[in-house]
């Protein structure tokens, strides 16, 4: 969760800065990664760590559409770049806790019912069809108008917010009512997205290592 947002989350730094301060942060979360599945190869074998770093690598692999969907994100909402580090912090913080929710339901749910390896499988499947369709038409898929995105409407729809910025502020004050800002909906947005791409991955991850029923 966090390595697949650290090449992004110093965008709000110095331009200067930023590319180094991301570099910087990918090779310290890699490197955690790194140690923490070293521990665990020789703490409970090579199977386990086989298994973790299998895992991490599908995650790294998918992760990558996060980083350009949190982008266009970013521009559609015009998130002034000092604010930007400030909803992928707090978005680090909600991917974990919806993730982690995610990984426990479904685990619970492959020790219950084994069928629902089934239902994992026909997410995979279906998404692999999607992308080798893409990719034999030659067809190029039509930019995305945000405005008529699902999650996007969804997430103006919590909240009755502003049309414009109270520095990094989440919600501001309208005549004497709290209202949100545009920065706590692109929050939301960015935090619906991130849960679309866990039907994918959470799966992809079940798939790659043996679940212990």
């Amino acid at each position: 969760v966090l390595s697949d947002k650290s090449v992004i989350t110093t965008v709000g730094a110095d331009r200067e800065d930023s590319v180094q301060a991301a570099i910087v942060n990918t090779i310290l979360t890699v490197g955690a990664t790194g140690a923490f599945g070293t521990g665990l190869w020789y703490s409970m074998g090579a199977k386990a760590g086989e298994e973790f770093f299998a895992g991490y690598l599908v995650e790294q692999s998918l992760s990558v559409d996060n980083l350009f969907v949190f982008l266009v994100l970013f521009d559609f909402f015009q998130v002034p770049e000092k604010n930007q580090n400030r909803v992928l912090k707090w978005g680090i913080i909600g991917a974990i806790v919806m993730r982690g929710f995610m990984v426990g339901l479904g685990l619970a749910a492959l020790e219950s019912f084994k069928v629902v390896l089934l239902g994992f499988a026909a997410i995979l499947v279906f998404s692999s069809f999607k992308i080798l369709q893409e990719f034999t038409t030659g067809e190029e898929e039509e930019e995305e108008d945000m405005s008529e995105n699902k999650i996007v409407q969804f997430s103006k729809s919590l909240f009755d917010s502003t049309d414009f910025y109270d520095e990094d502020k989440f919600f501001t004050l309208v005549d004497g009512v709290k209202r949100a800002t545009p920065l706590l909906i692109c929050l939301v947005a960015v935090e619906l997205s991130d849960v679309v791409f866990a039907v994918d991955s959470i799966p992809a991850v079940f798939g790659v290592t043996k679940v212990r029923i």
